[in-house]
């Protein structure tokens, strides 16, 4: 039978799209823990993020009718970040139409396809999570056009990489990330306790330069290698590997230091170690755009039939201070 493109793309809407977009969220840890949890943003040229970066003036004790201050301070501001548009394509050749004109080849064709814009919006996700684009949109295809990346995000060593959502660092320090270079280039000195690059020490450090009072890191995030290596020092000595059980129940493994999830992404660069605050990190996407699905339309100068879905949005950042990252970790286990 021939493809009836109306059929076919409500049969795509209903039953692949939803799927597709859950296992999108599910893809990676950090997916599975911010994209999910996307919020919409106001319509406008960018998106807003309000920053609480000082305190107010106007407080004190007082006795009976003594004079208030109530002149206002300025403690609020916003960082604004770039709408950002990434798209992924479910495009049907006249040639596969005219091989697949039964009705069941023709849905597994379609499940085959859709299969295909899947992973493909999901490598490009994880890809650009863990990128250096500093997300301010440009014209064209590529990078450049991402969304803003944790490698922007957390650098405290890059002058290049000083502005983020429209403020300086080098101008505001309270905008300034952790950073930390590890000296170790090998796995056994990662689990030697008697060295000074011994996982844990490194841990405890980062750990501490991005914690003030109960405000921690929420996630940590690591490359395989290193999450093997700080296993061995648990194991090492004899402590127990505890793990988070709604990250266990969604498929990731995790260990626990001090309460906070240690997770492997394949996505991590390798050597490294993020230290994520998620209470500060967030995306936000428009409310039409929120991996939309437009139908299938035959366009008038190809033999195929063409679907999209669209995504329109940004990661947003309120606090880089709370954020932190080790580089220079092992990368293999020798």
């Amino acid at each position: 039978m021939a493809l009836a493109y109306d059929n076919l793309s409500a049969l795509t809407r209903d039953k692949y799209i939803p799927l597709m977009i859950d296992n999108i969220f599910d893809s990676n840890v950090l997916t599975h823990r911010m994209l999910r949890k996307s919020k919409a943003a106001a319509s406008g040229n960018k998106v807003l993020q309000p920053l609480e970066y000082a305190k107010a003036d106007a407080k004190g004790f007082y006795s009976g009718y003594d004079i208030l201050d109530t002149s206002p301070t300025e403690v609020f501001t916003d960082a604004s970040f770039d709408w950002v548009q990434s798209y992924a394509t479910i495009s049907i050749s006249g040639k596969e139409e005219a091989l697949n004109d039964g009705a069941e080849r023709v849905i597994d064709l379609l499940e085959a396809k859709v299969k295909n814009a899947e992973k493909s919006i999901k490598d490009m996700f994880g890809d650009q999570l863990y990128s250096d684009s500093d997300g301010v949109a440009a014209s064209g295809s590529g990078v450049a056009g991402g969304f803003l990346g944790l490698q922007a995000i957390i650098d405290a060593t890059d002058p290049s990489g000083a502005n983020v959502g429209g403020i300086d660092r080098g101008d505001y320090s309270w905008w300034a990330a952790k950073e930390a270079a590890s000296a170790s280039t090998t796995y056994a000195n990662l689990v030697n306790d008697a060295h000074a690059e011994y996982i844990h020490k490194q841990i405890r450090n980062m750990y501490g330069q991005c914690t003030v009072g109960s405000d921690a890191p929420t996630l940590i995030v690591t490359t395989q290698v290193v999450f093997d290596a700080y296993e061995e020092s648990l194991a090492a000595q004899k402590r127990f590997g505890a793990s988070d059980k709604s990250l266990a129940d969604a498929g990731f493994q995790n260990l626990m230091y001090r309460g906070t999830p240690i997770v492997v992404d394949d996505h991590c660069p390798a050597g490294k170690m993020f230290f994520l605050n998620e209470n500060y990190l967030q995306f936000r996407h428009h409310r039409k755009r929120n991996f939309t699905f437009e139908g299938f339309q035959k366009p008038v100068n190809q033999d195929a039939a063409v679907a999209k879905i669209l995504w329109l949005g940004a990661l947003t950042v309120s606090n880089c201070a709370k954020q932190g990252k080790i580089t220079g970790l092992a990368t293999t286990y020798s």
